[in-house]
């Protein structure tokens, strides 16, 4: 006998295929062509000022690949420019763990906690910002916003 309530649903096969580390891009069979212009169009909108345009394709990019790195720290950097410092904080708090030695979200991350006074979360995020720009030069700016806005945290903590 054929029981469909004993067959699992095409939603619980797409979650149990994403949970093993695939990807909704996979599932759509998109090409990265295609998300790289996307992506292309959310950094113009971004860039243009018109970080409502950049956050809505962000959130799409982000839910089509939730492994990219860039993505989620445009997400978070569109949130961030929109005052939503507490969901910029969690998006760029999950962009952080994809890229282990890009500083930007760590710095980002206690930008917005700064903005929502969390010192101690903002120190916190900026010793990480600090730890990873350290590694290379490539990240000399954001050492030295880091290290300045370390002082200013401190200063707020005491």
């Amino acid at each position: 006998m054929d029981n469909k309530a004993d067959q699992p649903s095409s939603a619980s096969l797409w979650l149990a295929y994403l949970a093993k580390g695939g990807s909704m891009k996979e599932l759509r069979n998109l090409d990265q062509c295609q998300l790289d212009a996307m992506y292309r169009l959310a950094f113009a909108q971004f860039n243009s000022g018109h970080f409502t345009d950049a956050l809505k394709v962000f959130r799409h990019l982000c839910l089509l690949d939730h492994t990219s790195y860039s993505y989620f720290l445009g997400l978070g950097l569109s949130q961030y420019e929109l005052s939503l410092f507490a969901q910029a904080a969690a998006t760029l708090a999950h962009g952080e763990k994809l890229d282990q030695k890009d500083p930007r979200a760590s710095l980002m991350m206690a930008k917005c906690f700064i903005e929502i006074k969390r010192w101690s979360l903002a120190q916190k995020a900026l010793s990480e910002a600090v730890t990873r720009a350290s590694q290379s030069v490539r990240w000399k700016d954001e050492l030295q916003q880091a290290k300045k806005l370390t002082s200013f945290v401190r200063g707020k903590l005491q």
